[in-house]
């Protein structure tokens, strides 16, 4: 378990682990729970699905599972039975998990502590909580007005206080306001599609489109590949090219749904989804990302039962494309890379006539292993109505100047 609680987890992964077990257990609404203030330091994530009895929650307190992967759901976000347990005790060294269903309320914990000095005796269980205890936990009055659902509960947040220098309430804020912006992106389909609600105490949180699916310019279609799993069982893997709009061209409401105009180029690149459950995105899988290719998104929906294949670990944090799909994908996205990079490199000099070359400032010059090079346009009307009003020696000393500026274009700190 100590081994366990070093995995790499960052809080939100933790997180994002934890609500994974909330949507498995077909929940509408999932509930994170900060303290108000640093009078009393933990954090509850709490849920309205179907819930646990006592020798479900039992199972579920259980490191692994016995479950054959490939028989999960496939709505399932799950992953080798280890979520809730290595993610809650990345964080706190005390996680409780409460369940209520048939009107059965029941509780189990897992102490760190405790464990430690379990193991000395040559003992280590899960410590069941009775009824006077599970009244006495944190936030318990929130699962108790539910019908049925769950609540985790961690307390003495150990990796905090240790990473703050102390100033754990302080890092909780922090953590706080940084998921109200990572969660709308990582559970966006389950909110947009399902009407799934998230709430970060009391505030709900909306769901952002990072592809802005309602727009129809924006997508090419959506590309069926059969993928064989490691079983030989045959699999669909669908594959969404999008190309958004200039920024200009969007309108404020739709530049908020993709993360913010100053978050396009860091999440260019492929989105993975397993389940619908983004794991994986602002990535091109080796080839580096330019400010060129900023308006290229990639949708891709794999199945939850083809993780060894995708490489898709414990914290489903990371997934690699396997050989034989990155190879046919290639040429599909290369050309919307390109059609993307021509979008922003165009932008701004739209030639159509013998008279329009008058007025663009800019000649882009293309010359071998696609190196490209800006000269500045000496027939431009403007240029020129000023160099006709200069004396031979003047126009010489304009046109070293001239040079001087197409020589020095800082071109690498634009983009």
């Amino acid at each position: 378990m100590g081994s366990m609680r070093h995995m790499g987890y960052s809080f939100s992964d933790a997180i994002a682990d934890v609500m994974d077990n909330s949507v498995s257990a077909s929940c509408t609404t999932i509930r994170l729970i900060f303290p108000p203030n640093a009078e009393n330091i933990y954090v509850g994530i709490l849920d309205d699905g179907h819930g646990m009895s006592k020798q479900e929650l039992l199972r579920a307190m259980c490191y692994g599972s016995q479950a054959n992967e490939m028989e999960s759901g496939e709505n399932d976000l799950g992953r080798f039975g280890l979520g809730m347990k290595s993610a809650s005790l990345s964080q706190c060294r005390k996680m409780t998990v409460i369940s209520k269903k048939d009107g059965e309320v029941s509780a189990y914990r897992w102490d760190y502590d405790e464990i430690k000095s379990q193991g000395q005796r040559g003992d280590w269980a899960v410590l069941e909580l009775n009824n006077s205890e599970i009244r006495d936990q944190f936030c318990f009055n929130e699962l108790e007005t539910l019908e049925h659902g769950t609540l985790v509960l961690w307390e003495e947040l150990d990796v905090l206080y240790k990473s703050s220098g102390g100033r754990i309430f302080e890092a909780l804020t922090k953590n706080r306001n940084y998921l109200a912006d990572h969660l709308p992106l990582i559970y966006h389909r389950f909110i947009s599609e399902d009407g799934l609600k998230i709430f970060i105490n009391y505030l709900e949180l909306k769901a952002l489109d990072p592809f802005l699916v309602n727009r129809s310019d924006c997508s090419w279609g959506t590309i069926r590949q059969p993928l064989t799993d490691s079983s030989g069982k045959e699999h669909f893997i669908e594959i969404t090219p999008y190309k958004l709009p200039f920024v200009t061209e969007m309108t404020d409401a739709e530049q908020h749904l993709i993360g913010g105009a100053d978050k396009m180029s860091k999440m260019q690149g492929y989105f993975i989804y397993r389940g619908r459950r983004l794991i994986r995105y602002g990535t091109w899988f080796g080839t580096p990302r330019h400010e060129v290719s900023k308006y290229a998104r990639v949708k891709v929906d794999i199945p939850n039962c083809m993780d060894d294949i995708w490489k898709v670990d414990v914290m489903k944090r990371n997934a690699e494309i396997p050989t034989e799909l990155a190879k046919l994908l290639e040429k599909t996205i290369g050309s919307l890379i390109a059609k993307s990079t021509r979008q922003t490199q165009f932008r701004g000099r739209k030639v159509t006539t013998s008279e329009e070359k008058q007025v663009y400032v800019w000649d882009r010059i293309e010359s071998r292993q696609d190196y490209f090079s800006y000269k500045i346009n000496r027939s431009n009307c403007f240029i020129q109505s000023v160099l006709d009003q200069l004396e031979d020696s003047q126009k010489a000393a304009v046109e070293l100047m001239l040079q001087q500026i197409e020589n020095n274009i800082p071109i690498h700190q634009m983009h």
